[in-house]
């Protein structure tokens, strides 16, 4: 077995123009590589999350504090969906490695969740976003949930209704791909169909998704993972042109 290579800031500063190179940005807009490469390495380098906050503002769109909080911000929302995802600590290593680098100029203290509470609006503004990724496939991931409610609590309340639905700092597309990101790359083969599927449901093309799925691949060799039990999105593209015609009906 060869031996691992401890990845440098010149590494991972490579690897970063390389995504960049190759990730969908015509059609899927260039604010949205680093929000994948991010969601990826909390899973594999956490604390390089670092090397790529000081990658991106070395360049000149985020040259003023004003565009640094707003980078933060961004970043920080994808941390904070990725504790649904991955668990509390590999973000907050995320955020501490950040955090160390951050100017007091760009520092952002919004708090996007000041005011949110669990409720009736909560669990509506998550079941309408399950129904969007899963369509008519929630009944499949949901069912388990019937002899386990505090699951099923868990996913529509806090999952769902708490973390992912919340689209005030990084709309539904970067969700979703963020979602994508942090699952794909743990290796986990149930749910990166699931979201494999709803990436297609959210408007991003099957050439786009297998590109995206490219670079999430590119993260993972990068930090030593192994990736080879999860699904292509041609995999599960049947299911995703099956509904669409369902719905024509």
């Amino acid at each position: 077995m060869a031996e691992f290579h401890e990845p440098t800031k010149e590494d991972a500063f490579a690897l970063f123009e390389a995504i960049q190179q190759k990730f969908p940005n015509e059609t899927l807009g260039d604010d949205k590589w680093y929000l994948v490469t991010l969601s990826a390495l909390v899973g594999v380098e956490p604390e390089h999350a670092a090397h790529l906050y000081a990658y991106l503002i070395d360049k000149p769109e985020f040259a003023t504090p004003e565009s640094r909080q707003a980078l933060i911000r961004r970043l920080r929302e994808v941390l904070v969906k990725n504790i649904s995802v991955q668990g509390v600590c590999k973000p907050l290593e995320s955020l501490f490695s950040i955090a160390k680098l951050e100017r007091p100029e760009d520092k952002d203290y919004s708090f996007s969740r000041e005011k949110w509470q669990a409720g009736p609006e909560n669990m509506a503004r998550g079941e309408k976003w399950l129904k969007t990724i899963y369509v008519g496939n929630l009944s499949t991931a949901t069912a388990p949930f019937q002899a386990h409610k505090d699951f099923d609590f868990i996913s529509r309340q806090i999952t769902y209704g708490f973390y992912l639905s919340d689209h005030s700092i990084i709309g539904p597309l970067d969700t979703e791909l963020v979602t994508l990101a942090g699952i794909m790359i743990q290796n986990l083969p149930l749910e990166t169909a699931w979201h494999l599927r709803g990436t297609r449901r959210v408007g991003v093309s099957m050439e786009d998704t297998e590109l995206v799925q490219q670079c999430i691949e590119m993260v993972a060799k990068y930090g030593g993972a192994r990736l080879h039990k999860i699904p292509r999105v041609a995999d599960i593209e049947h299911e995703v042109a099956g509904m669409e015609e369902a719905k024509k009906l």
